[in-house]
């Protein structure tokens, strides 16, 4: 009998994550996201239905359609972008920031990633993007980027909230806040 309480539940167990699934491909479906600017639309569709397969993207497959989509962003485009953050699957933001790292995309591209990087690492979420301080030099000097006070102000807030919750070690604080006290100093 217990035996049969057991597989009755693993069945249940199954079915109900059968139909969350289910469930969120219709509410994809029902209420996707709509941009006002077609160039954020179609990186917000292409990051989300390739989503699962990062690591595969190379050059002459999806890593190209990703340049293809990003290659003629502008200052409209990125601006929209980050008054939109706010619709983004914060995984779907690692995902851009985690690419723009690419040597293939920094060559293919006009627009200062750098700077969108940097962006990106500020507004992800409150106390997850430990992460991605690892690369933030990397993102900065790629690109070549002009920072301005702003965004090296809000570099510092991010950095002193990610050490007081422990989330960065003493050594990447105090690296980093040395490079943006050099940048601050080239401005």
């Amino acid at each position: 009998m217990k035996k049969y309480y057991s597989r009755k539940l693993k069945l249940l167990k199954f079915k109900k994550l059968n139909l969350e699934e289910i469930g969120k491909s219709v509410h994809r479906v029902l209420f996707s996201q709509k941009f006002e600017n077609e160039k954020v639309e179609r990186l917000h569709d292409f990051v989300s239905e390739n989503d699962s397969n990062t690591e595969y993207w190379y050059i002459g497959g999806l890593l190209s359609d990703f340049i293809e989509i990003i290659k003629n962003f502008h200052k409209e485009d990125v601006e929209y972008f980050f008054k939109t953050i706010h619709f983004w699957d914060s995984y779907h933001l690692v995902v851009i920031a985690d690419k723009l790292l690419d040597s293939n995309v920094k060559a293919s591209v006009k627009y200062d990633f750098g700077i969108v990087y940097c962006k990106i690492f500020c507004l992800y979420e409150k106390f997850d993007s430990y992460y991605l301080v690892d690369n933030l030099e990397i993102a900065i000097t790629m690109y070549n980027s002009k920072l301005d006070l702003d965004i090296l102000i809000d570099l510092t807030a991010k950095l002193h909230l990610l050490h007081q919750n422990k989330q960065i070690s003493k050594q990447q604080f105090d690296y980093n806040l040395s490079l943006i006290n050099t940048l601050q100093n080239e401005l």
